[in-house]
């Protein structure tokens, strides 16, 4: 499907593609994006949200077959950095798995993966409760912490428009994420953030897709929750072009192996 995409920066510079969480659009990433002047910026509405809504089922692997589609048009044979968060994140390492050609380097925080034997059972039950109840946990998460100030009134509307049935897609699919199959080909040099007070399993999510990598490396981002990229735009700003063009990444964030690329 074609997407919508917000684009900025200078023509010829290297190309970011920003991929936002879940519930959110394109417009979350913008106080990030001013900051990163030197690059040309992608920032596309993923599907079943924002411009690009549509009916039917949300899936990581369709989403990341969009976004491979939209690098491919924009970009030609060239390779793009890839910036995720959440859902977003997941979506970004299922186009690190699939379409590994495309790109270059990648920053995805918050990148949750399930490693329960019974993750497909886990991730159906969990749509279920969430058709009978909004208050999944992307929707918690928003009340007790509520949104980014910048992005407050865009995403409540986002949220009022988003279909109870169509959180639950997004519940069952983000939580029925698992290690995707072929990751380990990818040699791309990967970030995987997670915020100092985000919960254990979200720790040790980033480190399983880090060691799945041969460049992969996990790191944490120090007092910061999940949304902390959205919530300081200058720091995280600063993070990603730490990685993506090889130098000093900020003292806030430290990396949990030695495996610097």
């Amino acid at each position: 499907m074609d997407l919508f995409v917000r684009e900025s920066g200078p023509v010829g510079a290297p190309v970011v593609v920003f991929l936002h969480g879940g519930e959110y659009s394109g417009q979350s990433w913008q106080p990030v994006v001013e900051r990163m002047q030197r690059y040309h910026c992608l920032v596309p509405d993923l599907p079943h949200h924002g411009e690009s809504s549509q009916r039917g089922r949300f899936e990581i692997s369709g989403a990341a077959a969009a976004v491979a589609e939209l690098v491919r048009s924009r970009v030609g044979s060239g390779r793009v950095h890839v910036v995720g968060l959440s859902l977003g994140a997941q979506v970004g390492a299922q186009l690190l798995a699939s379409a590994p050609e495309l790109v270059d380097r990648a920053v995805l925080c918050g990148t949750v993966v399930n490693v329960l034997p019974g993750a497909r059972l886990t991730a159906s039950l969990l749509g279920l409760v969430a058709r009978i109840s909004r208050s999944v946990t992307i929707r918690r998460n928003a009340r007790l912490a509520g949104p980014p100030p910048a992005t407050t009134d865009d995403h409540r509307e986002h949220m009022r428009l988003m279909p109870a049935a169509q959180v639950a897609y997004l519940v069952e699919a983000s939580a029925g994420f698992t290690l995707p199959e072929g990751l380990d080909k990818s040699d791309s040099p990967t970030l995987f953030l997670t915020g100092a007070n985000e919960l254990r399993f979200v720790h040790r999510s980033a480190a399983a897709l880090a060691q799945r990598m041969p460049n992969g490396v996990d790191g944490v981002a120090i007092g910061m929750d999940h949304d902390w990229p959205l919530r300081h735009p200058d720091l995280f700003s600063r993070t990603v072009d730490g990685w993506l063009s090889g130098t000093a990444l900020p003292p806030e964030i430290t990396l949990a192996n030695s495996r610097r690329r």
